[in-house]
């Protein structure tokens, strides 16, 4: 199958085309959450947590991930899932741009301010997991371009297994990191910083 992009997918959607599903050798995901988010819902009000804090959070994400080759998956509450190598395959670049982006991220958590809550600061659980994936658009009312497999479990398993204002990272990772140069990696618990 050739390449393809989300224009593409988004044209072909419009159109009501069907978009065939795709396969990926190797590509690096992230997810984050915020810890202790729960706690914090429920001494907010949900229009504090939805209008403000996950706004404000989600609309700083996003604009440090243009500058990156990523594609945002998706966002269920304080969960934040990023992928990079497809839709256009970038050879092992995958790595490095989510690696650069994890630690872009995790210095804007640093600074951010909770309109609501000033005093208080959030702290993000980062993981990482490099591997291969299928991905393809689900359903026809709101159609929605997901990855599929254990690379997707495990990069959650990173995430939610991980310490907060650290980035957890798999071994297949951590490999391509290392082949790539530029990155310090603590072996005993593939953390790097």
């Amino acid at each position: 199958m050739n390449k393809i992009s989300i224009r593409y997918v988004a044209d072909q959607l419009k159109k009501g085309n069907k978009v065939e599903a795709e396969s990926f050798d190797c590509v690096t995901i992230y997810f984050s959450d915020i810890v202790g988010f729960t706690t914090m819902s429920a001494q907010s009000s949900p229009l504090q947590v939805s209008s403000g804090l996950l706004n404000d959070l989600y609309t700083c994400f996003d604009s440090i991930i243009e500058n990156y080759d990523v594609y945002k998956v998706e966002t269920i509450g304080d969960a934040y899932m990023v992928v990079s190598g497809l839709p256009i395959k970038n050879g092992d670049n995958h790595a490095v741009e989510i690696a650069s982006m994890a630690l872009h991220l995790l210095e804007a958590i640093k600074k951010f301010v909770i309109r609501h809550r000033k005093n208080d600061t959030l702290m993000l659980r980062i993981g990482l997991h490099s591997g291969a994936v299928c991905a393809g658009v689900v359903g026809q009312k709101m159609p929605r371009y997901c990855l599929f497999g254990d690379t997707v479990n495990t990069a959650s398993r990173m995430e939610s297994t991980g310490l907060p204002l650290r980035i957890h990272c798999s071994e297949e990772c951590k490999r391509l990191l290392d082949k790539l140069g530029g990155y310090k990696v603590e072996e005993k618990r593939c953390r790097f910083h």
